[in-house]
């Protein structure tokens, strides 16, 4: 059964091989490159102390390869779930050809177990590799961000493309042992992997681990570090700031501008530290506006506070962790459904 696994699968394995093979040379002629012109910049931009733009440069030149290959490990898993996992056990279902292994005293357990076990292997490696190989090509990048809880990001890095490849693997097999026809379970196999991975950012991620609320007070320190600053034209309307965070971490949710007492604070309550700072023209700032630290010296003495939740920066790799480990579940659960399916097919 090994080598006939082999034998069918082959074409697959030299394809993926030389797709790795490509990625790798890429990735160490590009990273090379990309880590000499980091450490080239950031000992110029420290003598200078002009990092945030320098380093911000170069994170905008190399943002195109970064998309890309970001997009190519993201789609790795459901592609995998689409050419290797649905055609597997539903190609030959559909030629027939599971009843040569089945007459030849081979047990539909066994059967299935080989081509489960080897192909799982191939493609839990072949994310791995490629989530490797990015994770060390965009560590300089990531190093400048700062943000590693990015949507695309972690979907990209670490560990979690292996649980969801073998999810994807999974899925893809027991779709195509339920549907039986090859192409429905490919179409199919796409469809609910892709619903799968919304879910599980939108919802399910938030709430892995427990997140972390503090009170950012409003003054000219942490108003200097501001992003953003957003006042209502009505007089009654809320004021929205995007206060800094401790660094690296996942911001999920900020409040508008608070008092003291938590109530919101009304546009109408700044106007005048507003005016100073910024003069009578406009109701929003953004990063880096000379106004942001005068408008947070004049609104101190009024104990003002943003609340923010967060997932702090040491909460990267156990939310990595739990959420493969969740891929990893509904896997072994899909692999369950399989093994009691095959056995209910006629002979």
């Amino acid at each position: 059964m090994i080598w006939l696994t082999w034998r069918q699968f082959r074409t697959q394995t030299f394809a993926i091989l030389a797709l790795l093979t490509a990625a790798a040379i890429y990735a160490l002629i590009t990273g090379t490159q990309l880590r000499h012109s980091y450490t080239a910049d950031l000992a110029t931009c420290q003598a200078q102390n002009t990092c945030f733009g320098l380093l911000n440069g170069l994170q905008e030149d190399y943002n195109g390869p970064l998309q890309l290959a970001e997009m190519l490990v993201i789609a790795a898993p459901g592609l995998i779930g689409i050419f290797w996992g649905a055609p597997l056990i539903a190609g030959e279902l559909e030629r027939g050809t599971h009843y040569l292994s089945w007459n030849q005293s081979v047990t539909r357990t066994r059967w299935l177990a080989v081509k489960l076990t080897g192909v799982a292997l191939a493609s839990i490696v072949t994310a791995g590799l490629l989530s490797l190989l990015l994770t060390w090509w965009a560590s300089p990048l990531d190093t400048i961000s700062g943000n590693r809880f990015g949507t695309q990001a972690f979907n990209a890095r670490g560990i979690a493309p292996l649980g969801y490849a073998a999810f994807a693997f999974a899925l893809g097999v027991t779709l195509g042992l339920l549907i039986r026809r090859t192409l429905p379970a490919m179409a199919v196999t796409l469809a609910v992997f892709i619903a799968v991975q919304v879910l599980m950012t939108v919802a399910v991620r938030p709430n892995l681990l427990p997140a972390t609320t503090t009170a950012v007070p409003i003054n000219q320190a942490t108003m200097s570090q501001a992003m953003r600053f957003d006042r209502s034209v009505a007089v009654t309307g809320p004021v929205t700031i995007d206060l800094p965070a401790p660094p690296g971490s996942w911001i999920q949710s900020e409040t508008p501008a608070l008092t003291s007492a938590g109530r919101p604070l009304q546009t109408g309550e700044i106007l005048s530290c507003w005016n100073q700072a910024f003069g009578q023209a406009g109701a929003s700032g953004k990063a880096g506006s000379p106004g942001f630290g005068p408008l947070g010296a004049c609104l101190a003495p009024q104990n003002l506070h943003v609340d923010v939740t967060y997932q702090p920066a040491n909460s990267y790799w156990p939310l990595q962790w739990s959420e493969t480990a969740l891929y990893v579940v509904l896997a072994a659960l899909l692999a369950a459904v399989c093994f009691q399916r095959v056995r209910r097919l006629r002979s």
